[in-house]
This record gives C-alpha cells, structure tokens and sequence, in this order.
C-alpha cells in the first residue's frame, strides 16, 4: 500500500472550503441548483484532498433506498457509480447502510461486490475507498474516491476522508433541517430522470459517431460546455433532435 501521507493544500483547510460552499445555501430553499453546487464542490475537495484519488463523489441516498450521484469530479465516476445503482450493490451502499467504511484494494479480486467489481474493472478503476456520510440517527450517502492505481489508499486517507465526511453530512443536514420543507430526495428524483436522458442520448452519439460509452459521455461534456448548458439539458436536446445539429457556444 502507498504509505505517503497526504494533507490538504497548506492554507486552505476543508472546513474552510465547506463553509464558503455551504455559507451561500444557509437559509434558502435546497434548489437543485444549491443542492448540486454543494455536492459538487464537496467531491473537488475530496479529490484533492486525497492526492492518491484520479476521481471523487458525493452519493445522497434517501432514507427509502432512492439513490443517485448528484456530485462526480469526471465521467469514470459517474459511470462508476451508475452501476452501483444498477446493480444494487457497490461500496456506496456497503458504507451508507453499514455506517462504516468500505475500501476495495483491488477490483480484480475483492469478491464483495463480484458484479460491480467486473463491470469497474474495465474502466480502468482498480481501488476505490467510500466512507458513509453519517447523520444522526441516519446516513444521507456516502462520499468516495477512485483510483486506477492497486491499493492506492492509506489509513491516513481514510482519516481525511472521514474527517471531511463528517463535516460535509452536518453542513448538509444543517441546510435539510433549516427553514426549507422541501428535501433532498425531490433533487435526487430529478436527477435519476436526467441520468435516464443521459443513458438515452449517449446511446445516441455512440450510435452516430462510432463511439465507445466514455467516448460518447466525453463527446456529451464537451457539447454541454461549447452550448454554456448542463449536461442534462444537452442530452434532452440530442434526445429530440437524433440526426443533429446539436448547439454548440462556438456556433
């Protein structure tokens, strides 16, 4: 195992960058906008945090089981973590019902999760360290890093890691339980719809243009970046419009 300890960038704290994402929602409505924002930052600094980590993510799962990623740093992970759901089974869902973390050292091997392991292992992901997102007296999710690397994560990994968790689920309960009736889970519907329209339209260009899955889903990225839209937004638009043209910024 890498033995090499890894700290937080000097001079910026996780706390710190917790706050500045959070400070925003406090008070507000948990749009799924805020919601997606958050997530989104708190896997940046899990990624960066962690330096041994070529991916991060934020999963929420609902008290009933609903799930989704509403917060990945590249497609491999959300890829990743598309099959965990798919197949009702993965380190995400070990860490949030059991409450403990669950590190995988090598996919090629750890018999835990045999279909999700199989399918991961040709992405290229070989280990991958998930720590649950614990909120008294129930999980939100989990929060977990991805490595192509054999047993790229330390114990002292898993400490920053969970030390980051902990203050990423109080900050998130805190802006559930502040004066928004609206919860969590209303985004996480939201989003398993959009993963649905992304499924739809990378199918679409892996049709089109002779692509592989990653291929399409970069090919997705960098059609929603060029048109200044979300990912979700494009794949409907190439949903309606099969044969193209799709828009694009630099038209």
């Amino acid at each position: 195992m890498n033995t090499t300890p890894t700290s937080p960038t000097p001079g910026s704290s996780p706390a710190r960058e917790l706050l500045a994402i959070f400070g925003r929602s406090n008070g507000y409505l948990l749009t799924e906008q805020t919601a997606h924002d958050a997530v989104d930052g708190l896997a940046g600094i899990a990624r960066d945090i962690i330096t041994s980590a070529e991916g991060a993510g934020v999963s929420i799962i609902d008290t009933d089981g609903t799930r989704t990623s509403v917060g990945a740093t590249n497609p491999d992970v959300l890829e990743a973590d598309n099959l965990q759901y798919e197949f009702g089974q993965g380190p995400c869902m070990s860490a949030w019902s059991t409450g403990e973390p669950t590190y995988i050292a090598d996919t090629h091997t750890d018999d835990r999760f045999q279909k999700w392991t199989s399918a991961v292992a040709a992405l290229g992901i070989r280990s991958c360290l998930s720590v649950p997102l614990l909120n008294r007296p129930t999980g939100l999710g989990a929060m977990k890093v991805y490595s192509t690397t054999v047993d790229a994560f330390t114990d002292e990994d898993r400490r920053l890691l969970m030390n980051l968790a902990r203050s990423a689920a109080a900050l998130l309960g805190h802006i559930q339980a502040s004066d928004t009736p609206q919860r969590i889970s209303d985004d996480v519907n939201a989003s398993l719809a959009d993963r649905d329209t992304i499924g739809v339209a990378r199918g679409i260009l892996m049709e089109r243009f002779d692509l592989d899955r990653q291929a399409a889903m970069n090919h997705l990225i960098d059609l929603a970046t060029d048109a200044n839209t979300t990912i979700g937004t494009m794949a409907a638009i190439i949903g309606e419009r099969q044969d193209g043209p799709y828009p694009s910024g630099n038209s």
